[in-house]
C-alpha cells in the first residue's frame, strides 16, 4: 500500500534500489529484454485488493490513476 518498490540482492537480501511509486503496487513485476538490455515493469493503481486496504492506512494518499513503471537495469 505504501507504494515502495524494492530490488533486493538475491544472496544477502540487501536492498539494492528503492523507490516510492506514489501508489500501491498492484501487479506482479515482469522482466524482459530488448536488444540485450534488461527491463523490469510493474503496475500501480487502485486495483480491488489494494483499495480494500486504504481504510487501514488513512495517512497514505496514493494517486487515483493506474500507472505502468518500467525500469532499465544497469548494464553489466
Amino acid at each position: 500500500m505504501n507504494g515502495r518498490f524494492r530490488a533486493f540482492d538475491q544472496e544477502t537480501g540487501e536492498i539494492l534500489r528503492e523507490i516510492n511509486l506514489g501508489s500501491a503496487v498492484t501487479s506482479f513485476p515482469i522482466s524482459y529484454a530488448v536488444d540485450g538490455r534488461q527491463y523490469v515493469a510493474v503496475g500501480t493503481g487502485s486495483a480491488g485488493t489494494a483499495s480494500g486496504f486504504l481504510g487501514l492506512t488513512p495517512e497514505l494518499r496514493p494517486s487515483a490513476g493506474n500507472n505502468l513503471f518500467v525500469f532499465a537495469l544497469p548494464l553489466a
